[in-house]
């Protein structure tokens, strides 16, 4: 009977994980009820009358200790409630009928279906249509996919770095999501280990009269705790963060990337593989990724961050690469893009010299090479041939002068 415990405890436990936002709600009402008014306000700073009917003397450290409890309090649940209104408000509405950037075509880097393209890869490249992607959506989505653009099932619609959908917020975590999302699973267990702190402070204080909303507070905070570790919070946070690897893409073992070059008048792709994730630039590149370049807008979780705001508008690429997949780029594709010059031939000594026009251009492009302080070019511009009496003489035409110099 072991798979059927097995299967009833993940039963419970999604449908346990399906009440997260009751959860949530209960731990935003009954902790502040608890910690900060019944005991933050009532008990240390605005103390109530004694069973004998006398008011209790006010303490400043204990007034300026309840000040202080409330003023973190109150910012730990902004930070973390505030960063949940973003998520649902950006799966729900603003990102409702989202669409690939405009400008798919420009891109010399590019994410590949994994399909099976041993024959084309045997020949080295593959033929590309200019403007297209080589990604499909397997759902039927109508249009060309993105680099790390995935399926999200449970909205029905493509996604840009779609990670997976989470029943606990009723969200989606993707691209536009991530920032305040990482907020979420950083700020809400530290309110809850604070909140139950203070709650066991409260408990063991001898001010206290009133102990159940503690117990309520105590009770809702470790619900909040056992659902962030039923739901892999942690692993989370160090997988997107110091990994930069999103759900879609946990079970590759490769990646398939494509670059483009232009062959003939012909663009076409050259097919890649990498057996390591080319979005990975180090843990604190990651970081900076979701979080921001500036070490000052880490703190806000409403501030988007770089890669948000230029995804699809990079000149070469939808989104960073690390450094080992642009040394491949350059190793293969980049000498297929370099002309060779072939130089003029030079007048032979047997009395045949270059033509008026061949000599002006190849003098021409001396020119440009020279620098503009050189004394040389400005005196003289540029030297041709011709016969006259059937014997070779140079022309010398410059800014002082044109005269004819002797064979």
């Amino acid at each position: 009977m072991p798979s059927n415990w097995d299967d009833r405890f993940t039963h419970y436990a999604e449908s346990f994980l399906g009440l997260g936002p009751l959860w949530l709600c209960l731990f935003l009402v009954l902790v502040p009820y608890a910690n900060d008014y019944s005991f933050c306000w009532l008990s240390l700073m605005a103390p109530q009358q004694t069973e004998f009917g006398f008011n209790e003397p006010i303490s400043p450290a204990k007034w300026y200790l309840g000040l202080c409890m409330i003023l973190v309090s109150a910012a730990l649940k902004a930070s973390w409630f505030g960063a949940w209104l973003q998520v649902l408000i950006t799966t729900r509405l603003c990102d409702r009928h989202w669409k690939p950037p405009n400008n798919p075509s420009t891109k010399r880097i590019m994410q590949v279906d994994n399909l099976r393209l041993e024959d084309q890869m045997f020949r080295g490249s593959i033929p590309y249509e200019e403007g297209r992607r080589p990604r499909k959506c397997p759902f039927g989505c109508p249009f060309d996919l993105s680099d790390r653009v995935y399926h999200c099932t449970r909205w029905n619609r493509c996604l840009p770095v779609y990670d997976h959908y989470c029943r606990y917020i009723r969200s989606t975590v993707y691209l536009r999501t991530l920032k305040p999302y990482c907020f979420l699973l950083f700020i809400l267990p530290i309110d809850a280990a604070y909140s139950t702190v203070i709650s066991l402070y409260a408990l063991c204080d001898t001010s206290t009269r009133w102990t159940a909303p503690f117990v309520g507070s105590i009770i809702a905070c470790s619900l909040v705790v056992f659902i962030i570790v039923l739901d892999n919070f942690i692993d989370g946070f160090r997988r997107l963060v110091l990994r930069n690897c999103v759900g879609p893409e946990l079970g590759e073992d490769k990646w398939t990337l494509a670059f483009k070059y232009q062959d003939n008048d012909e663009y076409r792709l050259r097919v890649h593989e990498f057996e390591e994730n080319p979005w990975d630039l180090g843990p604190m590149e990651n970081f900076r990724q979701i979080f921001g370049q500036r070490w000052w807008t880490w703190f806000f979780f409403w501030w988007t961050s770089e890669t948000v705001l230029r995804y699809g508008d990079y000149s070469d690429r939808d989104l960073p690469y690390a450094d080992f997949v642009t040394r491949e780029f350059t190793d293969q594709i980049m000498p297929r893009l370099t002309g060779v010059a072939i130089d003029l031939p030079a007048p032979s000594l047997g009395g045949e010299g270059l033509n008026r026009r061949q000599s002006a251009l190849s003098d021409i492009e001396r020119r440009r090479q020279q620098r503009p302080g050189d004394t040389s070019t400005n005196h003289v511009g540029m030297i041709t041939t011709r016969y006259e009496h059937g014997n070779i003489r140079r022309l010398v035409q410059g800014h002082s002068s044109g005269h004819d110099l002797g064979p």
